[in-house]
């Protein structure tokens, strides 16, 4: 499967780097695919959430982000190319007890492909932290997930590269964009 017009190697999506909106197409993608591709997301989730009382929502939410922030490294992708690794495979190595290193639109594809295998409902978004615009579209910089927790009505922000500065994330940003996937 190829997403997004780029190479795909091993499960690891390169292509040259084109903004935002192609990067959030090939994220949505891949979470989405995942749906289907394997049961590796589903079993990872489940073992994530599995010592969760049912119905849990919000728990199961905050349980994916912990495990993803505990259980990888953030790297930045090679300096020419943008490379979106599929969560069917980062779950694998999960699983496999691997400590992959991703960025974060790794990162965002991967909670966004969880929250979907638990039922839930998730979105991508990009932040600028700098007025930057090229031919006149707005450059952002970073990408995150977040869910929509059922029983509150309130949106979560899971972002483990910001971790514990995701206020200071927020209040840095800019300008927001969000991108539902499902």
């Amino acid at each position: 499967m190829q997403f997004g017009g780029g190479q795909q190697y091993d499960r690891i999506l390169k292509f040259p780097y084109r903004g935002a909106p192609q990067t959030v197409s090939v994220i949505k993608e891949a979470a989405l695919a995942s749906q289907e591709d394997s049961y590796a997301v589903r079993e990872l989730a489940e073992r994530i959430c599995a010592h969760l009382p049912s119905k849990a929502y919000g728990d199961e939410y905050q349980a994916i982000y912990r495990f993803v922030l505990a259980r990888t490294r953030y790297m930045r992708d090679p300096r020419t190319v943008e490379l979106v690794r599929q969560p069917t495979v980062v779950a694998k190595q999960l699983a496999s007890g691997n400590v992959p290193a991703l960025d974060c639109d790794d990162q965002a594809a991967l909670i966004c492909a969880l929250v979907l295998a638990v039922g839930g409902q998730c979105d991508v978004v990009t932040v600028a932290f700098k007025h930057a615009f090229h031919q006149g579209v707005r450059q952002y910089s970073h990408v995150f997930a977040r869910a929509l927790e059922p029983s509150s009505g309130l949106w979560m922000i899971m972002d483990p590269v910001a971790a514990d500065d995701t206020k200071g994330m927020r209040r840095r940003a800019v300008h927001a964009k969000i991108w539902p996937v499902a």
